[in-house]
């Protein structure tokens, strides 16, 4: 059995930076994760990255209708954390809900843990009134994109890169 709660400032924020240090590494491109994780950690950890990005979750959270919430088992086991932020198009009378995190614990996965969480997504993200629900996840992660595409997500953006020579 999982619940959610809402994520702690205080209390989450160890732990969200280092599983979300682990999905940014998961969901680098392959050139980036060249650098061992240990190596990407380090350095990811001494830049201003981590600050900005709590920062910005939590700035969120002000917005009654983010979903920032800590995913836990019955013994108040730690599995993961969830975060989904709204966007108003009023040009277009639509509400987007995008997933920016949806993070299990690596000996969480594979379990199915994965579709529930999705789903549990989902149906908040329809009552508090979102059309669209959008996710990213990294051109490597094949169960990230198959779990996607399971549960009826579509590929609507492409994004490329090229490494330049200096």
């Amino acid at each position: 059995m999982i619940h959610f709660r809402t994520i702690n400032a205080e209390t989450d924020k160890p732990f969200i930076l280092e599983l979300h240090c682990e999905i940014i590494y998961e969901s680098e491109t392959p050139w980036a994760r060249k650098e061992p994780y240990t190596e990407y950690r380090k350095k990811w950890l001494s830049t201003s990255q981590p600050e900005q990005f709590f920062s910005h979750l939590m700035e969120t959270m002000k917005d009654h209708r983010t979903i920032a919430e800590v995913i836990e088992d019955s013994n108040h086991n730690v599995l993961g954390y969830i975060w989904v932020i709204f966007q108003d198009v009023p040009d277009y009378h639509l509400t987007i809900a995008e997933i920016m995190d949806l993070i299990i614990v690596s000996a969480h996965r594979r379990a199915g843990l994965g579709t529930k969480v999705l789903k549990y997504i989902e149906d908040r993200a329809v009552r508090q009134g979102a059309h669209l629900l959008r996710s990213e996840t990294g051109i490597e992660n094949v169960a990230s994109q198959n779990l996607h595409r399971k549960l009826g997500f579509e590929t609507y953006r492409v994004l490329f890169e090229k490494q330049l020579q200096r």
